[in-house]
């Protein structure tokens, strides 16, 4: 797996270059929207008093609300035009974040507009809430030759509630989420979830869950782990995934994560406390601090992933198809 000091070496050598492009894009938008304004302003007030003086003060009131309206028109033109420019936002995922995720594995496909589908996010087992709202975006998914698809990407997955204090959004999960399809299916169920977790919370309306020791000390303390039988944790609860998970742990105490699996499907959930970086024309692409922890949030889940299912198949080269 990639480390921090790999991702800065080829920050240096590469990213650096598309950061400095997106950059100089980003500059330009602002560039442009001041000087729309700076047109736009004594032109308009040019307009109100040449008005005024050929059609009299009796119009004066009329005009400012009519150019008033001119210039909210001007203001909706400047953001959809000038500062959502779908040229700098699609330079900057194209490059700089399409750059990064291939980093993190060059097989891996990146779609920026498009997420998990909600029905793969409630089949999962690992959230027992009815989703009212739903987004994401910052899609991968690899297809292996075998047949296996990974899919994952940023998810904010919200119930509307109702209580004495009105109408709400309530986060039912935000963060990344991860599905993994299987060539070969997987004999039985298994989940590990936050501490205080019921077996009623998860799984499937036929789930027979049970409650299972964690054979390691720090995990056993903030997780439960749930599964069908003994012989599906022997089999599928490895060393090497739990000391991913141990890992993740020990640098995220706060956030613990959530792992399903069924049958043919995997899934594993990272919840995140801020939105992942996505650009802002207002904001200077030189934060690299911001880079590293968006390479290190995806390396994390990738690295999880790993330690879950062998990936280590050749890749279809060909557009893979999204998993269900």
């Amino acid at each position: 797996m990639k480390t921090l000091d790999d991702f800065r070496r080829y920050y240096a050598e590469f990213l650096s270059k598309e950061l400095g492009t997106a950059e100089s894009v980003r500059k330009s938008t602002i560039v442009k929207a001041f000087l729309v304004w700076v047109l736009a302003i004594p032109i308009t007030i040019a307009a109100i008093w040449l008005s005024t003086s050929f059609m009299g003060q009796e119009y004066f009131w009329a005009l400012v609300v009519l150019n008033v309206l001119v210039l909210g028109f001007l203001a909706y033109m400047l953001y959809r035009e000038v500062l959502s420019s779908p040229r700098f936002y699609n330079l900057f995922k194209g490059r700089v974040i399409d750059g990064i995720i291939r980093f993190i594995d060059e097989r891996l496909q990146y779609i920026s507009h498009r997420a998990v589908p909600v029905a793969v996010f409630g089949r999962s087992g690992l959230f027992h809430k009815p989703v009212h709202k739903y987004e994401g975006d910052d899609y991968c998914i690899l297809q292996l030759e075998d047949g296996t698809i990974v899919e994952f990407s940023e998810v904010h997955a919200h119930q509307k509630v109702k209580d004495s204090q009105g109408t709400h959004w309530e986060p039912i999960f935000e963060g990344l989420f991860a599905h993994i399809k299987l060539a070969h299916p997987r004999g039985g169920e298994m989940y590990i979830v936050p501490k205080n977790t019921s077996p009623e919370e998860i799984g499937s309306k036929t789930s027979r869950l049970q409650s299972h020791p964690i054979e390691n000390p720090t995990l056993s303390v903030a997780y439960e782990l749930y599964a069908n039988s003994p012989m599906t944790v022997k089999r599928y609860l490895t060393p090497e995934l739990i000391q991913a998970i141990a890992s993740y742990h020990e640098q995220n105490p706060t956030l613990p994560l959530y792992y399903g699996m069924n049958g043919p499907h995997v899934y594993i959930a990272v919840p995140r406390e801020t939105v992942l970086l996505e650009p802002n024309v207002w904001q200077s692409l030189a934060d690299v601090q911001s880079l590293e922890k968006f390479f290190e949030d995806l390396n994390t889940l990738w690295s999880l992933i790993n330690h879950a299912v062998d990936l280590s198949g050749q890749s279809v080269t060909s557009h893979p198809e999204q998993a269900h």
